[in-house]
């Protein structure tokens, strides 16, 4: 077994002074372990909806004021709470759980103008921001602020209320929090500004199964995964490449070029594997 770890991380004849991790065969093992966690991952949704998902520290009061913070940014006025907006922001947000879709239109045919009229909230202009899988609410504000669309509408000139709802449950199987920005003005110009939730109260509400149990978040495995990877290659090259060099090794086996464009695949998913989904 020692012999056998030793000709897998170090360089020595026996293994053509290449370690056995570096080559082909092995680089490929790595990416079909790759694979199959995210075939498993998939699977795993199916086969227990709700065992996976994202524990979020996400609140409506956070929303709200890193909303306004935007705006004033901008030289805007801020955005008065609305406790109708509200009420439609969260019927969205339980609607997409209860027909599991994530879009702005329902399969049923709803849209987001819908949510406004059965709130009662009637308006001259009106907007929608959508969020999923978000841990923290600095991050879902700096991914919509990063999106131009989702940008128009934080800092639209033309809005003068907002509301949010934030709720938890499962959607195509897996746990998540669903944040739902809905922005209006009255059609007869009259703002009534609403209290704002308590930022020392938990403003995500419980809809669908719901376990004390901490869901697994599938892409800290996936990240976890990439970075052990990532740091074996990369320590693995370092003590090749200083073997070889010290020992002065020539060597039938291909160059470092493979290895080098493997680790940066690896490091592109680490990076571009980010946290939440916006629309």
């Amino acid at each position: 077994m020692g012999r056998f770890l030793s000709r897998l991380f170090i360089p020595q004849e026996s293994n053509n002074h290449r370690a056995l991790i570096l080559q082909p065969s092995f680089l490929g093992l790595f990416i079909a372990i790759y694979l199959l966690n995210q075939s498993l991952l998939q699977s795993l949704t199916i086969a227990r909806p709700g065992i996976l998902g994202y524990s979020s520290e996400i609140t409506a009061d956070k929303v709200w004021t890193l909303t306004n913070q935007e705006r004033q940014l901008q030289n805007l006025p801020i955005l008065q709470y609305s406790s109708v907006l509200s009420e439609s922001a969260a019927a969205k947000a339980k609607n997409m759980f209860s027909e599991n879709y994530w879009a702005h239109s329902s399969p049923s045919g709803k849209v987001p103008w819908d949510f406004f009229r059965e709130a009662g909230y009637q308006y001259s202009v009106a907007g929608e921001n959508l969020a999923k899988d978000f841990y923290d609410t600095e991050s879902l504000i700096k991914a919509w602020m990063n999106s131009p669309t989702h940008r128009a509408n934080i800092i639209n000139d033309k809005y003068q209320e907002i509301g949010i709802g934030v709720i938890n449950g499962v959607l195509n199987g897996m746990k998540t929090t669903l944040v739902v920005q809905h922005f209006g003005t009255p059609l007869d110009g009259r703002v009534l500004a609403s209290t704002p939730p308590s930022s020392t109260v938990n403003t995500v509400q419980n809809f669908g199964p719901v376990s004390s149990i901490k869901p697994i978040n599938p892409a800290l495995i996936s990240k976890t995964l990439g970075s052990i990877m990532f740091l074996i290659i990369i320590g693995v090259l370092i003590v090749d490449s200083y073997i070889t060099l010290k020992n002065r090794t020539s060597r039938l086996t291909g160059s470092s070029a493979g290895h080098i464009g493997f680790l940066l695949i690896i490091l592109a998913l680490l990076i571009f594997s980010r946290q939440g989904t916006i629309f």
